[in-house]
């Protein structure tokens, strides 16, 4: 025991002006924390709510920092156009191409094989894997032929390492659905329209055709129109031609008539021919009587005295005559022998073949003119006929091209059509399928609430424990028992309880939320070691902060419970939250009871056992030394510190309040009397 006293024995009391007492100065100390604590307490509303907003203010942005893996294993194939044009099909590849891409949202992928996507999907590097099989572009393949088959990839996620990682996969299956299908459905269509142009050219061939159809069947209608015409023509000469025909019919019965005539006549040429045969006869007699005369005519001129010039007359007349008569002679032999013949019927035939052959004539006229305008009707025919044969040509020929790019039009048409419609549209609108899967998929929402529930409640727990604690007195700490002891005994009492918070805990996961009692013992055991962890954390809260270590547990509840991953990735988070999920106590609590819950890989489970056994350790270890610091002599009292003319004895002013080191009165102790030996009263409830 020391005193400050003058030189004469009296205790001399601190100079006025002189530096502050310890006392005053821990109750300075303690005028500032209480006037933090009490901002804290206003402010802790506040802060839980910024620091949720907070946390989760760049999620749009930060979902892209997801880990996930993608793993290729498409084979590209080749396939031959109806004109044999080959393109090489690699729908993996474009698919990846448009995952790992700069405007690609929902994960960070990553391109691996599969044995890294399994093993980084079962320890947490991955929270989702996109296989790509090995046929995707034969299936892509496929679309818009008449078979089409949905392609399918498939995504794995591991709700022992978050839950909501599931949500974002089934999102980003959506997404891919709708981006790389709609890529897909766009080139499908595309083929389609551009078959649809194909049969339009073809179908315009055969417009074509049916135009020259139509521009033959003008010319036919047009040469059929000059046939009529020329019909019509040839109907008129032939018209003419009957007149004329009649006509000459009219000459041949008058010629008829005539020749019947001549026949009746025949016997009138027989008289002619008898009457020449009698002429011819007396000219013959004439002619033998003129010969007899020559004689006398001869001696009658050489007798006679006429003059010589009357005897030349009269010789030459004589020899006329004679000679005249020899000729008639002559010529009347000549004469019978054709008028025998029918010569005078003949000449009287000839009259009437005459006048029948003028009529014949007149007939023949007509038959001329109708012959010609037959004529000119026949060669307009003719040509009409020619220009039918033209236009059945170019009608033909149209025909042929009509009925050629019709048959390829539905050539086209039937080559492309579905073999069921309705299957074929239904690919055509949703042409990938997205096969979701999840790894330990546990029990559900209630593993969703009881990851969150359990830890956050043995959390509450703890500080409850110490709020319903009271800390160890003045006199126990001023008391000769160690404070390694002091702090296992105020550890044990605190653990009883967290050990009865356990036992309910753990009853209502099994009982209300369904977990499979086949876990219990892990989660009994894990959930105890949560709980002692957290009661010794909060054990150094109070030890060395006293009530205002209620504070900054809240404080610190709230800042954990913000970054604490499991239910969500804690990529999603921003930069700083992200961080303490990495070193929050309740992270690790909610990342092994999550592993037990859905039955997920032993490593984090592990993992979440070493911190929280740490965090124990350490926990302990730290409030001890925090109670060895307030059983220091001044806080307990054991030294003078600016008495103010009285001496305090605990239990006569009061106890002195470990958290401020003032006895129930407000005023620092002056000094203790009891003795450090005096004895260690037992810590309990009571008061």
């Amino acid at each position: 025991m020391t005193s400050h006293s003058s030189p004469t024995g009296t205790p001399k009391a601190p100079a006025v002006g002189s530096h502050e007492s310890p006392a005053r100065q821990y109750r300075r100390r303690r005028a500032w924390w209480f006037a933090i604590a009490a901002l804290a307490v206003i402010a802790i509303p506040l802060a839980a709510n910024g620091l949720f907003s907070s946390a989760f203010s760049n999620v749009a942005d930060n979902l892209s920092k997801v880990p996930a893996a993608v793993v290729n294993n498409d084979k590209l194939i080749t396939t031959t156009a109806a004109d044999g044009t080959q393109s090489t099909v690699y729908a993996g590849r474009g698919l990846v191409t448009e995952l790992t891409g700069p405007s690609s949202t929902g994960f960070d992928w990553n391109v691996t094989n599969s044995a890294d996507a399994a093993k980084g999907l079962a320890d947490g590097t991955y929270f989702a894997v996109l296989t790509i099989p090995e046929n995707f572009s034969q299936q892509i393949s496929t679309q818009g032929t008449p078979n089409p088959v949905q392609g399918s990839i498939d995504i794995a996620t591991d709700n022992s390492h978050g839950y909501l990682a599931g949500v974002v996969a089934s999102t980003v299956a959506s997404a891919i659905k709708a981006g790389f299908g709609q890529t897909i459905t766009t080139q499908v269509m595309s083929g389609v329209l551009s078959s649809f142009g194909t049969i339009g050219t073809q179908l315009t061939t055969a417009a074509d055709g049916a135009g020259k159809v139509a521009s033959g069947q003008s010319s036919l209608t047009d040469g059929l129109n000059q046939l009529a015409s020329g019909a019509s023509s040839s109907a008129t000469g032939a018209a003419t031609l009957s007149s004329g025909v009649t006509a000459y019919t009219d000459g041949v019965d008058s010629l008829a008539g005539g020749i019947s005539s001549l026949n009746s006549s025949a016997g009138g040429l027989s008289q002619l021919s008898d009457g020449v045969a009698s002429y011819t006869q007396g000219v013959s007699s004439l002619s033998k009587g003129a010969a007899d005369l020559e004689p006398g005519i001869q001696a009658l001129v050489a007798t006679s005295t006429l003059p010589d010039e009357q005897k030349q007359k009269i010789l030459l007349g004589y020899l006329g005559l004679a000679g005249g008569l020899s000729q008639a002679s002559a010529s009347g032999t000549t004469l019978s022998q054709k008028t025998t013949s029918g010569l005078d019927a003949l000449q009287s035939g000839i009259g009437q073949l005459a006048s029948g052959a003028s009529k014949l004539s007149a007939g023949s006229a007509g038959l001329s003119s109708g012959t010609a305008a037959l004529a000119d009707g026949l060669g307009a025919l003719a040509t009409g006929v020619q220009q039918s044969a033209d236009g059945s040509a170019q009608l033909v020929t149209g025909s042929t091209q009509l009925q050629t790019g019709l048959q390829s039009g539905a050539d086209a048409l039937a080559k492309n059509t579905a073999a069921d419609p309705a299957a074929a549209a239904a690919v055509a609108a949703d042409p990938i399928a997205v096969n979701v899967s999840v790894q330990h998929g546990g029990g559900g929402i209630a593993s969703v609430i009881a990851i969150l529930v359990i830890p956050a409640g043995l959390w509450i727990g703890a500080l409850a424990v110490f709020l319903f604690l009271r800390p160890l007195s003045s006199a126990v700490l001023a008391s000769s028992a160690s404070t390694a002891r002091l702090v296992s005994r105020m550890f044990g009492r605190a653990s009883a309880l967290a050990v009865a918070q356990v036992v309910l805990v753990v009853a209502y996961l099994h009982l209300s939320l369904g977990a499979g009692w086949g876990s219990l013992p892990a989660t009994f055991g894990f959930s105890l070691l949560v709980a002692l962890a957290f009661t010794a954390f909060h054990q150094l809260l109070t030890t060395a902060f006293g009530r205002v270590g209620s504070i900054i547990s809240l404080i610190l509840f709230a800042v954990q419970f913000a970054s604490t991953a499991g239910v969500y990735p804690a990529q999603i988070l921003s930069g700083p939250f992200q961080f303490i999920s990495t070193i929050s106590p309740l992270s690790y609590a909610v990342s092994g009871i999550q592993g037990i819950l859905t039955g997920g890989a032993a490593g984090p489970i592990w993992s979440s056992v070493v911190v929280l056994a740490l965090m124990l350790l350490v926990s302990l270890v730290l409030a001890g030394a925090a109670l060895a610091r307030r059983r220091s002599p001044v806080r307990t009292g054991w030294l003078l510190v600016g008495a103010r003319g009285r001496r305090s004895n605990p239990g006569v002013h009061g106890d002195i309040d470990t958290d401020t080191g003032t006895d129930d009165s407000g005023d620092a102790p002056a000094a203790v009397t009891h003795s450090p030996r005096a004895g260690l009263p037992k810590p309990g409830l009571a008061t």
